[in-house]
């Protein structure tokens, strides 16, 4: 009899502190997916040796691994801010995240297409992106010193180049002033350029791993 009211006591119990060990911590049952949108740096391009794709060892992979929330890689290699807008509602929204991270733009430069027009697609994306309680993150492509000197060596015609990687660092700036509600994540690039690569412009999977990181540290509060 004795054993009968205990666990009655315990069933009433778990019933009040809504106890189920099926169900998350933190509100993580219902919070959505982190979705990181971009193009080959997000894809994993290089995480399996040099010119091999390995999603499973790409920066959204390594935060997978350091957060409650599911973490979504929709990253394709060789996309531009106006692929990325393309496939926005298929890839992201769709997914109704709690959380966007952004890291766009590389190709965009790369093709040296025009900063404003790239800066047009990803204000587009963050608009559309943007709803309550769900938080924006961009990161920008561009690093420290010594990545732009080697970018701009790599790349013909430097005294042209010059000016754009200007204008994409101006643009990051103004799309941060002009949208107060998203954070931004300056340099994705420490402890990763001329390190941990697995060709000039991308990371191995240790690089990867080092990115996540620091996407990790960014979010985490905000999570």
């Amino acid at each position: 009899m004795k054993v009968i009211i205990v666990l009655i006591s315990l069933a009433f119990f778990l019933v009040l502190t809504g106890c189920d060990t099926n169900t998350p911590q933190n509100g993580a049952e219902t919070a959505g997916p982190i979705v990181c949108l971009g193009d080959s740096l997000t894809e994993g391009y290089g995480a399996g040796g040099r010119d091999i794709v390995d999603k499973s060892r790409s920066y959204p992979a390594f935060l997978d691994g350091r957060v409650a929330a599911s973490v979504v890689n929709a990253g394709i290699s060789g996309d531009t801010a106006a692929g990325a807008l393309a496939r926005l509602e298929r890839d992201v929204l769709s997914k109704d995240p709690q959380m966007v991270i952004i890291l766009l733009g590389a190709n965009d430069f790369f093709r040296l297409r025009p900063a404003a027009e790239t800066k047009a697609d990803l204000q587009t994306i963050i608009n559309r992106t943007r709803e309550v309680n769900r938080k924006i993150f961009l990161a920008s492509f561009i690093g420290d010193a010594s990545w732009e000197q080697a970018i701009l060596s790599s790349m013909p015609g430097m005294i042209l180049v010059t000016p754009l990687l200007s204008n994409y660092k101006r643009m990051f700036e103004e799309l941060v002033l002009e949208n107060s509600d998203i954070r931004f994540i300056p340099d994705i690039w420490t402890g990763v350029w001329g390190i941990n690569m697995s060709d000039p412009i991308h990371p191995n999977a240790n690089g990867y791993r080092i990115i996540a990181e620091t996407v990790y540290n960014a979010i985490r509060l905000h999570l």
